[in-house]
């Protein structure tokens, strides 16, 4: 029965894995494929599906009861940010430093916006789509194929602040973190050293895209969204623009080294009333942007907790008990242990965050039997989660690469190279680093 259930949970996440890419609606797919591996395991549907323990449900709700609130919290800043042109007025900034007449110089500007705004906690989704209506006509100046934006933007907000750098309000650190009862700011050497490396990889990966595209003679194609007039309007300045960014960070560094509890939440509704008053003059409508800010955190919240209700009843199953004791009994020690189960969740799941709740509720208590330091086993798990949740099939790619009027076939490859290589190269250096004894 259990290679039976190991096989079940291997058929329901590959249904789970094409399903995305046909597109299906997570809600679905994730309900099924919940019922494939509780058959196939042995276990009762009703009981896999809406049981007090462990169930489908429980697993769902459990994620959006702890991350709800900062999803809505950073989806209504974001709002914020893009209404007031906060984000505009940033990104004219950078790139009035660094002007137009280098191509590499613009796209390294571009991740520069989006990584302030992600560090700061907001929502990938919502400083996309605050950036892309800027970024189109700079390209378009600098006659940049359209697709390095997906370059630039995977720097930004794909690799880095999506768990190494310290003090991210990030969801998968965030759970990480709390799971193994270290603060924000913990292994603070890891992120460090861990960005950095992220960073000149993907620096290195940009310029030799970006030769690359040039060599063939791309250049950048008017699209309908070009057509479209830009709005002038009165834009914050650039102090303004980032005070609440800046409140933001400030507080959750300082508060995770004070010990504040919830310090999170704390900042986030500092950042959403100083930027409901500094951006007072610059938006049509109070309760349109808190509205529009909390309808646009339901949507990854709600698909993100689908995935995890899945990885829930798979983690209650006999056959992944076969899975997770080869992992954990693998060469290498226990941070190559865990890292593996991270990365290898991140990716049958399609949610790195997802992965991360999973491990947090399910398996973090042998690793931390094992006497491993619990900063540097919260930091790789994070970090080798979102390398494994940059797989083709999350859910996450598609609706990024949707909006930026891309696909696979022509973009995909440079999140690979950044969130999933890059990425790679900062978290070996990681786990070298922690079995050493640094953190």
């Amino acid at each position: 029965m259990e290679w039976i259930g190991v096989i079940g949970i291997i058929v329901g996440l590959v249904f789970f894995v094409i399903a995305a890419l046909k597109g299906w609606n997570v809600l679905i797919t994730s309900v099924v494929t919940a019922v494939i591996i509780a058959v196939t395991n042995g276990m009762g549907i009703a009981d896999a599906m809406l049981g007090a323990k462990s169930s489908y449900v429980t697993g769902l709700a459990s994620f959006v009861q702890k991350n709800l609130l900062i999803f809505v919290g950073a989806a209504i800043l974001g709002e914020y940010i893009d209404k007031s042109g906060a984000a505009k007025s940033i990104a004219q900034a950078i790139v009035g430093k660094v002007g137009t007449k280098s191509p590499y110089l613009v796209l390294l500007a571009i991740a520069a916006v989006g990584a302030i705004l992600t560090y700061a906690g907001i929502s990938m989704f919502v400083a996309m789509f605050a950036l892309i209506p800027l970024a189109r006509p700079i390209f378009k100046e600098c006659n940049i194929p359209w697709h390095l934006f997906c370059a630039a933007w995977s720097l930004a907000a794909c690799s880095f602040t999506m768990a190494m750098i310290p003090g991210v309000p990030a969801i998968a650190w965030i759970n990480a973190a709390n799971g193994c009862g270290v603060s924000m700011t913990a292994a603070p050497i890891l992120g460090i050293v861990g960005s950095i490396i992220a960073i000149v990889v993907s620096c290195i990966y940009i310029k030799f895209a970006l030769k690359r595209a040039q060599a063939k003679g791309e250049t950048y194609e008017i699209t309908a969204a070009d057509s479209e007039a830009a709005e002038q309007k009165e834009t914050p300045s650039l102090f303004m623009s980032l005070l609440p960014l800046i409140l933001l960070i400030v507080i959750i560094i300082a508060g995770s080294q004070l010990g504040v509890a919830n310090v999170v939440y704390i900042g986030m509704i500092v950042a959403v009333v100083v930027s409901m008053i500094v951006f007072n003059k610059y938006i049509p409508s109070q309760r349109d942007t808190m509205g529009n800010g909390a309808k646009n955190a339901l949507g990854p919240a709600l698909f993100t907790s689908a995935a995890v209700g899945v990885g829930t009843v798979a983690a209650a199953s006999v056959g992944f008990t076969v899975i997770y004791e080869a992992i954990f009994n693998m060469p290498g020690g226990t941070y190559v242990s865990a890292a593996t189960m991270a990365a290898v969740l991140g990716g049958v799941m399609g949610s790195g965050s997802g992965a991360v709740g999973i491990i947090a509720q399910n398996f973090l208590e042998p690793y931390l039997a094992t006497g491993c330091d619990p900063a540097a086993l919260a930091k790789i798990i994070a970090t080798a989660a979102t390398i494994g949740g940059a797989l083709p099939n999350s859910g996450a790619m598609f609706g990024m690469l949707a909006a930026m009027g891309l696909n696979h076939g022509n973009s995909y490859k440079h999140i690979a190279a950044i969130s999933i290589g890059a990425g790679l190269c900062a978290l070996i250096v990681m786990i070298v680093l922690a079995n050493l004894g640094v953190a």
